[in-house]
Formats: C-alpha cells, sequence, structure tokens
C-alpha cells in the first residue's frame, strides 16, 4: 500500500494500528495490521481463485507473504546462526567473576566517558547492541570489533556508533521487530576515540550471557528515570517453577506477561515449556506473549527474548490491559500468566471505579493492584496457573474493595500458596512484597500455603539476592508441603523440605482473619525445633565457609606457582640493590587535588552521578566503593582534568598520611578531592615502568614514613608534589618489575582470602552455638 492510503486508514477507521518512528521512517507491525485486515471480509466480486467466501483481507496478506509467515519474521536467522527450531534456554543463573568484572568496568568510569550529554539508557543500548550482535551475528560484530581496534579520531567513532546502531536495527527487521537503536546511539558522544574502542573491547571479552547482569548494574547505578525497575533472576526461575510445578515439564503450551519489563518471565517460561520429562527438547516451543508499557523497556525486552532463541511476541501498549481497545487484547486463554506489575502503595480513594467488567469486585479508585491480580485470573486456561507479585499491604488491606475482592479470591478457592520474601530484593523498591500463586476458579483448592521465606537471601551492596540453593529449597518446601497435603512433617523429613516457616490456612480460617492474605498474619517463626531458623543459618554458614575455604585453597596453589613465593625458604634477589634510582617526579606526572573553592562543600551533591575520592575512601592499599560524595556531571566536565584513569596511583596530600591505593577499572572518571595527589605514570616511560611496581614500592613502611616525614615539615602537615617528587625509587628492568608485581599482588590475594575465610568461621561459630544452644524444641 502507499503510503497516502495508509494515512488515510490512519485518519479515518477505527482502531488502526499506530505506527512506530524509527531514523526518520514509520513502521507498522506486521501482526498488528494483519489483525487489522482480518475484521474485512473481501467482496464476493473481488475474490481470486481459491478465495473461498468470507476470506479476509488478512488471509490475502498472509498467503502473498509466503505461507506459515513466522511472528519473527520472515528471516530464519537466530541467534548464534542457528534455526528457526532453535530451543530456548534461560538466563545465566550467576555469571563467573570474570564476566561480572567486566561488566562492572563497562558500567563504571567509561559510562560517563562515552554517553556525553546523552542519557545513561542511550549508553545501556549501545552495550546491549553490542552484546545482541555478539549472538545474532558473529560475522558483523567481528566486523565492527576490528573498526574499533583502529579508531583514530571522534569522526570515526561517530560513524562506527552509526553502523552498530543500524546493524542491530536491521539484523532485528529481518525477524520483525522494530528498532531504533541507530537513533539512540547517535545520542552518544564520547571523549575520546580510545574510550569507544575499550567499550567494544570489554563486550569482545565476555564469554556468556550477560544481559540480565548488565541491567543488574544499570538499576544500581543509574535506575530508569520513571522508576522502572526489573525482577531479579532468583525471583523468576522461582515463580516460573512454582507455576510449572502443576503440569510438570513440558506440559504448559501459551505464557503471557501482562507487563513484561525485561521478558525475563517470557524467558524462563519459554526455555521450561521447551523440554520434555526426559530433559530434551519437545517437537514444539509454546506459545508466548506479553505487553510493555515503554518503548525503552520494550526494545530492551525484544533483545533480550531474541538472544534466548523466543518468539519477541511482545506488544508496546500505553493503555493498561482493562482499558486497552478489546479488538487488541491477546485472544484466548494462556496455561501460565507471570508478572511483576507496578505498584500503587498510596491509599486508595474511597469510591469503586465503574467501568471495566470485575469478576471479583470492582478495585478501589487510584489502586490498581487487584485489578491486575483480577486480569491475570481472567486470561487464564481451566487449567492455569498464575504467578504475581503482590505488595504485602495489599494482603491485609483494611479497605471495604480490598477485603471484598480477597473474601472472592478465597471463596472460589483461587489462592494456592502466598510467599513473602525478603526485603531489599529489588532496586526500584523498598515496598515488602509477597508472590501470590493463582489458579483458575474451576480448578480450585479449599487451603491456602504461607511460606515465609523473609530470612533467605545473602546480603550483597544494597541489596539482597536469593542463592540457587534458596530458590530450591523454596521449591521443595512447596512440593513437600503439597504432597503432604498439609500435614506435619515426618520423623525423617530434611530440613531443606521443613526449614521455610510455613502455615497451611483453610477457608475458614481466612474468614476469620478478615480474608487475610499477609503470610506475616499466618505464619509463626519458630526459632525452636526442626523448623526453627538456627538451622537453616547453620546450613547456609557452613556453606559460606566451604566456599571461602575452596577459595583459599585455589589461592594458596596459585601463589605457589607465583615468582619469588613458591619456594618459601629460598634467597631471594635484591633487585633494588643493583638497579639504578631515579625521582619519582622523572617518571610520574604528580597532580594535586582541586582547590576548595573549584571542588567544596557546595560542588558536591548527594544525588550526583561522579564519585569523588578523599583519604578516608584509601583503604587497604584500594579504593572504597562507598562513594559517598559525589558531584553533579556538569561540574565533573569542568574538573575534567583531576579524573583519575585505570592504574592511577591516589596519595593522601593533607592530613594523616596512609598508604596510597591503585586505581581501578571500575573506578575510571571518578575524581580528586582537594585532600589527595595523583601520580600517573608518564607516556614516555610506560614501556620502562609499572604502575603496580610504583604503587608496591610507594605502600613500603619507609616509603610511608618518608612522605610522613615530608608532610610534617611543612606548617600545615601536607605532602607538596614537589616532595613527592623528589623520591627516589630503586628501577629494574621491566621483567623483573613484572615478576615482583606478580608476587606481592599474590601474597595480596591471599590476604583477603584468609580473612573472608576468617569472617566466615566466624558466623559458622555464631550459627552452631544458636543451634546448640537454644531452648529445646518439640521431640
Amino acid at each position: 500500500m502507499s503510503r497516502p492510503t495508509v494515512t488515510v486508514w490512519e485518519r479515518q477507521e477505527t482502531g488502526f494500528p499506530s505506527p512506530r518512528r524509527s531514523n526518520g521512517q514509520d513502521y507498522f507491525r506486521w501482526s498488528e495490521i494483519v489483525n487489522w485486515l482480518d475484521r474485512r471480509n473481501v467482496p464476493p466480486a473481488r475474490l481470486v481463485d481459491g478465495e473461498p467466501p468470507g476470506t479476509t483481507y488478512g488471509d490475502r496478506a498472509r498467503a502473498r507473504a509466503g505461507a506459515g509467515r513466522s511472528a519473527a519474521g520472515a528471516s530464519n536467522r537466530h541467534p548464534g546462526g542457528e534455526s528457526s527450531r532453535r530451543v530456548p534456554f534461560g538466563t545465566v543463573g550467576e555469571p563467573n567473576p570474570e564476566s561480572r568484572r567486566i561488566v562492572t568496568d563497562l558500567m563504571g568510569g567509561l559510562v560517563d566517558r562515552v554517553r556525553g550529554a546523552a542519557s545513561v539508557l542511550d549508553y545501556l543500548n549501545l552495550l546491549l547492541c553490542l552484546h545482541y550482535l555478539r549472538g545474532a551475528d558473529p560475522s558483523c560484530f567481528e566486523a565492527l570489533a576490528a573498526r574499533a581496534r583502529v579508531l583514530r579520531n571522534l569522526d570515526e567513532a561517530a560513524k562506527l556508533l552509526r553502523e552498530i546502531g543500524c546493524a542491530a536495527d536491521e539484523d532485528m527487521r529481518g525477524r520483525g521487530v522494530h528498532s531504533s537503536m541507530q537513533e539512540a546511539l547517535g545520542h552518544l558522544e564520547p571523549r575520546t576515540a580510545r574510550d569507544l574502542r575499550n567499550v567494544v573491547d570489554g563486550m569482545g571479552r565476555l564469554t556468556e550471557d550477560v544481559f540480565g547482569l548488565i541491567l543488574d548494574e544499570y538499576e544500581r547505578q543509574a535506575a530508569l528515570g520513571s522508576g522502572e525497575f526489573f525482577t531479579p533472576r532468583s525471583v523468576v526461575r522461582l515463580m516460573t517453577q512454582l507455576t510449572c510445578a502443576a503440569f510438570g515439564p513440558g506440559d504448559p503450551e501459551s505464557v503471557y506477561d501482562p507487563y513484561a519489563r525485561d521478558g525475563g518471565f517470557l524467558i524462563e517460561a519459554s526455555a521450561f515449556c521447551a523440554l520434555a520429562v526426559d530433559g530434551l527438547p519437545r517437537g514444539k516451543t509454546p506459545r508466548t506473549y506479553g505487553e510493555a508499557r515503554r518503548g525503552d523497556t520494550w526494545r530492551l525486552a525484544t533483545m533480550n527474548l531474541l538472544l534466548h532463541g523466543v518468539s519477541p511476541s511482545i506488544d508496546l501498549k500505553r493503555a493498561v490491559p482493562w482499558r486497552d481497545d478489546l479488538e487488541r487484547t491477546p485472544q484466548g486463554a494462556f496455561d501460565i500468566v507471570l508478572t511483576n506489575p507496578p505498584f500503587n502503595m498510596s491509599d486508595p480513594g474511597r469510591g469503586e471505579r465503574p467501568q471495566g467488567e470485575w469478576a471479583y469486585g470492582a478495585p478501589p479508585v487510584d489502586n490498581d493492584n487487584f485489578a491486575w491480580v483480577q486480569h491475570c485470573l481472567a486470561k487464564l486456561s481451566e487449567r492455569g496457573r498464575a504467578g504475581i507479585i503482590m505488595p504485602n499491604k495489599a494482603g491485609n488491606s483494611a479497605h471495604k474493595a480490598d477485603r471484598t475482592i480477597r473474601g472472592n479470591l478465597v471463596e472460589r478457592g483461587c489462592v494456592e500458596c502466598v510467599i513473602a520474601l525478603p526485603a531489599q530484593l529489588f532496586t526500584g523498591t523498598a515496598v515488602p512484597v509477597s508472590v501470590w500463586m493463582l489458579r483458575h476458579p474451576d480448578d480450585q483448592c479449599d487451603r491456602t500455603l504461607f511460606l515465609d521465606a523473609r530470612h533467605m537471601g545473602e546480603k550483597k551492596g544494597s541489596r539482597r539476592v536469593l542463592s540457587a540453593m534458596d530458590v530450591e529449597s523454596l521449591l521443595a518446601a512447596y512440593r513437600a508441603h503439597r504432597s503432604m497435603e498439609g500435614d506435619a512433617p515426618p520423623p525423617g523429613a530434611t530440613h531443606t523440605e521443613w526449614r521455610i516457616p510455613s502455615a497451611w490456612v483453610s477457608r475458614e480460617k481466612l474468614r476469620r482473619s478478615d480474608y487475610s492474605l499477609n503470610p506475616l498474619d499466618h505464619v509463626e517463626r519458630r526459632r525452636d525445633g526442626v523448623g526453627g531458623d538456627h538451622e537453616y543459618e547453620l546450613v547456609s554458614a557452613w556453606e559460606r565457609l566451604n566456599a571461602a575455604e575452596e577459595h583459599l585453597r585455589a589461592v594458596q596453589d596459585s601463589v605457589a606457582r607465583a615468582p619469588f613465593t613458591g619456594d618459601r625458604g629460598g634467597t631471594l634477589p635484591r633487585a633494588g640493590r643493583s638497579a639504578p634510582r631515579v625521582d619519582l617526579g622523572s617518571v610520574c606526572e604528580i597532580q594535586a587535588g582541586p582547590s576548595y573553592s573549584k571542588l567544596g562543600k557546595k560542588q558536591r551533591t548527594p544525588d550526583g552521578l561522579i564519585p569523588v575520592v578523599f583519604p578516608r575512601h584509601l583503604k587497604d592499599r584500594r579504593v572504597s566503593d562507598d562513594a559517598d560524595e559525589r558531584v553533579a556531571d556538569e561540574t565533573a566536565r569542568r574538573l575534567r582534568n583531576f579524573e583519575l584513569w585505570d592504574r592511577d596511583i591516589v596519595c593522601v596530600r593533607s592530613g594523616a598520611i596512609t598508604r596510597p591505593a591503585l586505581v581501578r577499572q571500575q573506578q575510571i572518571g571518578w575524581l580528586m578531592s582537594p585532600n589527595v595527589i595523583r601520580l600517573r605514570v608518564t607516556e614516555r616511560h610506560a614501556s620502562q615502568v609499572l604502575p603496580e611496581y610504583l604503587f608496591h614500592y610507594l605502600c613500603l613502611d619507609e616509603s610511608v614514613t618518608w612522605m610522613q616525614d615530608r608532610a610534617a615539615a611543612t606548617a600545615a602537615p601536607s605532602l607538596r608534589s614537589e616532595s613527592l617528587g623528589s623520591l627516589q625509587v630503586p628501577l629494574p628492568t621491566l621483567a623483573e618489575q613484572r615478576e615482583i608485581v606478580a608476587a606481592l599482588d599474590s601474597l595480596d590475594e591471599l590476604d583477603r582470602a584468609h580473612l573472608a575465610a576468617a569472617v566466615s568461621a566466624r558466623r559458622t561459630r555464631t550459627a552452631l552455638a544458636g543451634a546448640l544452644l537454644s531452648p529445646p524444641g518439640r521431640p
């Protein structure tokens, strides 16, 4: 059809799909256009040979496009170059340390060095485009990586960014997916060609799927401006296996997520359903459908699905499902519905909403919690199961409409299980939440299982993380309770099955509790007997201790192979005795921090993006990641001369002189405070001096004492750049420097491994004491 014809349809026809604009062009989704054409029958006089009466223009479009055109587009190429029958696979549960380190570096100082005035989301799109092309078209990625390695200036960098975006757009459009990555990447403004080269090189060194890990780092450092956040992979895996437990592997035929976020639920459910009981691939994959409310998350989810072999059947919709055009709502029911909808935590209005058809009662005004619940139930097949994340407050809200809906859910037997999750699992919200497992009312249950998992998980930074063992323990507890029909645990029950505090609650008891679905109102958390917390804490402590000891043994083996450390009784060469000595200032650029007028309290803000390094951040010869002092991006641009680079050495300039610290890659782009001083090996001496060697020399007791003496010689204790530059340093050959650095680095790693093992031993002792000395429980 010509564009004028389509314009007439848009203006005059109701329900015509909206275009997606990308790089100056309008695109319409094939599936939406064909569905719209299905509403128009071909007039009898215009039927052609082979077309029966009742043929729609949608039927004709499909026939002309080719029989069996897939939702993923005409191209049969899939990530990795595999066939269209590629079996969906789940996300990586725990990336290896090297992948985590690379992603942390990429989401560190390089973010601001590459994005310029663009948003962090545009930089995220660059990482995900590169990651997508690595899996979808490896030859294209290798060609782009080769171009990146020879970048000479910013014009070439800008051209490469356009080509990366164009390659991702073309590949996804070939699969029937609208994309506008070229436009997003065009906003980026790298400071140097080297910065972009480092990004492409980092993505090329990854050896596994890190899509989820990149999103985790993005959430931790920036988060979406709207407050959007993604569901932790451990929670996704838990909910997927809980809902699929009633079917068994391979049985569910369809999956739906009405608020798809990054597409994680569709990926995990597709991967689970694609395998038969014997673990071998089935002959078909489940039908999947999702909906997104934001264009940026829609693009992320689409790339994520394609990378994991799942047909990207996600629609971008601005309205919530119960207000959407009925003709665009997915037809038919689904065996599995999984979602993490947005929470409405404000107190709802007093009235009930008049619009919509509500099988369990009209939700309160201005609060959609129970609207999402009812939508999920409405899309279930008769044998279906739904898993939905809900705020704990919704479980025992005193609002009349909430109570009415909960009562109807209980009375019709829709609530199978409710699990209270640990706090701080989500980056974007501190709201305590639970997982509600629901079933179709035609397959009702008489009792509801409540599990209290608030004590589970391990603290990592500001978040709490459920381990694979935690997820398996919850699944085991759920299966054990279901198989025992809620009876007391048998004498031979294991701690894995019964250590989760739980309660089976009948319909009558739920009536007496005002239909509360908050696990905290039903589960008694005992700290005695086989159901107490001490045993779980002890098992977890032993596991952490075993892991720490295993890591310690691995480090000890590595130390045994390092120079000078394998033979502890041998005579060591003393390179410093015969090596020539040079002034530190002759091989290093020594730069003091900015003045207080340029970087004082007025310039610092807790909402800033760029961390500032103060003397208190120099801990154990490292720059700590506390980052409790920050400045705005505009201030950082003005103070660009005071940036820190990888392998810079940072010393205390004023105050108590302590050992210096070595800057790591994730701290690239951080700023010096007025109280520190920076050493950077000059380009001229880069082939003769290792920064790590100078760092270890400056950490010597005699070096620290020398700096303390020079600082104390001034009226106000302060280490001047000229004084530090006069320090004489022995300079052996580069090969000898490498051996010295390898030996000292290995012992530093051994020191940290011993410390981690000691901390784990203390925690295990505390847990064992609690298990042995707590009051005895039931026999």
